[in-house]
């Protein structure tokens, strides 16, 4: 059982060097039944994604269709870095993610919308916009947590979207 990313250091100089020689491994990692190695895997595509981000995203749109929770949980988990440099880069990957049926998927989307928002608050509004249309309860929970540190300062923004989910979703 991996713990911790320090065990994993030769798989992440590989990584570095060719990530899609990894990108399996830290698949079935992110399925493990231990909450801390699965961890571990997301922690590594984050890793990773700091040299290779254009494969990072690539792996995580292919870990975003997977039947696996975790997996997909993972998928969103290793973009926190990339979000921050790039938000638009990711946007395809949690589009696929807007509406998963896993609450576990679905905080990390709003967590991950959250990070960019430091960064980038108006292309997270932008998105949290565009998927404010579907009539989705779960997309309209991603965006209320995803959009909660941005209330601070774009108050009129924020309620504006949250506004245009109607009154019965409010």
């Amino acid at each position: 059982m991996i713990t911790k990313v320090a065990e994993i250091r030769p798989l992440l100089a590989r990584g570095r060097a060719e990530p899609a020689a990894v990108f399996p491994e830290l698949r079935a990692m992110a399925a493990s039944s231990d909450w801390q190695t699965r961890e571990v895997a997301a922690t590594a595509l984050v890793e990773l994604g700091k040299r290779h981000p254009q494969a990072v995203v690539a792996e995580a749109q292919r870990w975003a269709g997977d039947p696996d929770a975790n997996v997909r949980r993972a998928a969103s988990e290793g973009l926190r870095g990339i979000v921050t440099q790039d938000p638009e880069r990711v946007w395809p990957v949690l589009e696929q993610l807007r509406a998963d049926p896993h609450p576990y998927v679905r905080k990390s989307v709003a967590n991950v919308l959250r990070n960019a928002s430091r960064r980038h608050p108006e292309a997270v509004l932008a998105l949290c916009r565009r998927w404010a249309t579907a009539a989705c309860p779960r997309t309209q929970w991603i965006i209320r947590a995803g959009l909660q540190k941005l209330r601070a300062n774009h108050p009129e923004q924020v309620d504006a979207v949250l506004g245009s989910f109607g009154p019965a979703a409010q």
